[in-house]
């Protein structure tokens, strides 16, 4: 990120929240004791809930409520596949920025890239660590894919789901 977008960054980044900013959502979080392992590092399996964490809350920015569409419609969100790539690990304490973005989407599955970034002071993106692609698809009580457009109307997808 530029310097000037640092500030702006930091002002309306909240930690627990997360935030949509030029086509990118952002969620950050912190590193507990209980997110490593015993060589002090995140477990490997812990970067799936981190990852899980930001899209709950991409999907809370974007104002689709998860327990009305499985209520009200039958409907949730699944992984149907994963590629995780760790370059570098996280200790404990550190802060980690995810960014969520969209790269493919079709009438029935999107697929996202969430990166996990160290951060520098003033909320710089500093070095991405932590990548993954993920295949997410909408599924109704009896396990059908479901047209997933319908759902995720917000300019947030508009350029994938042209």
């Amino acid at each position: 990120m530029k310097n000037n977008n640092n500030l702006y960054l930091k002002k309306q980044l909240n930690i627990s929240d997360g935030k949509i900013l030029k086509g990118s959502h952002f969620y950050c979080l912190k590193v507990f004791y209980e997110d490593t392992d015993a060589g002090g590092i995140v477990y490997h399996a812990n970067y799936l809930k981190f990852f899980e964490r930001a899209r709950t809350s991409l999907l809370n920015c974007l104002k689709v409520n998860q327990n009305e569409l499985l209520q009200d419609k039958g409907l949730r969100f699944v992984l149907r596949e994963i590629f995780l790539k760790i370059s570098d690990s996280f200790k404990l304490g550190d802060t980690i920025l995810i960014e969520t973005r969209h790269k493919y989407a079709k009438n029935s599955f999107i697929l996202l890239e969430q990166l996990a970034w160290s951060m520098k002071e003033g909320y710089q993106k500093d070095v991405l660590k932590v990548k993954a692609e993920i295949q997410i698809v909408m599924i109704d009580n009896k396990k059908n894919v479901k047209k997933i457009q319908s759902i995720l109307y917000h300019p947030f997808f508009a350029k994938i789901l042209k």
